[in-house]
């Protein structure tokens, strides 16, 4: 089952091809991830959102090192902040670099680095199981097909999908109006509703700066 990836896992996985290379930007993969973490989080039961503020509801630990993490980092921070502020906050190199690793320890991706130019060194993770993945995409390519209802873990990923603009990268063209009422229907809880909103508008901040970013450097 497709369930058995938690939610940042399977999102990740998405965004990484075969051989190991991302398809889309960090800052949006890294956002996603986030995003990715609180929905999960919010399925389990693990965190609540009263008023649009994360709390945890529940001191369990979920089992994935990446998950167990942010929950600790929610429990340690004191008085409740907006989903807006955990995304933002979390949504950096540490928790990709996590969530990565627990996919490594599964077997289903390998890490290999490479140096370029002597000076330089990139990580690529090359699919070594590509079972989990075609699940997930079965999963949610039945659904957008309208050939099964969603369940509230595909609904997550595909309104994380949908809020960090690589839906149609990844699955073509999409019924926009299907993808609303899956995200911001009776398949997603409140909770992961307010978290994919706060996603959406972390994404589109990014995009602004990354595109501000290319501009000033192609005019500099």
């Amino acid at each position: 089952m497709a369930e058995s990836l938690t939610i940042p896992q399977a999102f990740a996985l998405l965004q990484i091809s075969p051989d190991g290379r991302r398809s889309t930007d960090g800052q949006r993969l890294d956002i996603g991830l986030a995003g990715a973490v609180l929905a999960d989080l919010a399925l389990r039961g693990a965190v609540t959102l009263d008023g649009g503020k994360v709390a945890v509801a529940s001191g369990t630990v979920t089992g994935d090192a990446a998950l167990d993490e942010v929950l600790g980092s929610i429990a340690a921070s004191g008085a409740p902040r907006k989903a807006k502020w955990w995304v933002q906050r979390l949504g950096k190199r540490p928790l990709r670099d996590a969530v990565l690793a627990g996919l490594v320890q599964r077997g289903i991706i390998s890490e290999e680095q490479r140096t370029t130019l002597v000076l330089f060194t990139t990580t690529r993770h090359p699919e070594r199981d590509g079972g989990p993945e075609a699940l997930v995409r079965s999963g949610i390519a039945d659904v957008l097909r309208q050939r099964t209802s969603p369940t509230p873990y595909l609904a997550a990923l595909i309104g994380l999908l949908d809020a960090t603009s690589t839906l149609r990268e990844q699955f073509g063209r999409v019924d926009k109006a299907l993808v609303k009422s899956i995200a911001e229907g009776e398949w997603a809880s409140p909770a992961v509703r307010a978290v994919l909103s706060d996603v959406q508008t972390a994404a589109i901040v990014a995009g602004v700066v990354a595109s501000t970013a290319a501009t000033s450097a192609a005019t500099g």
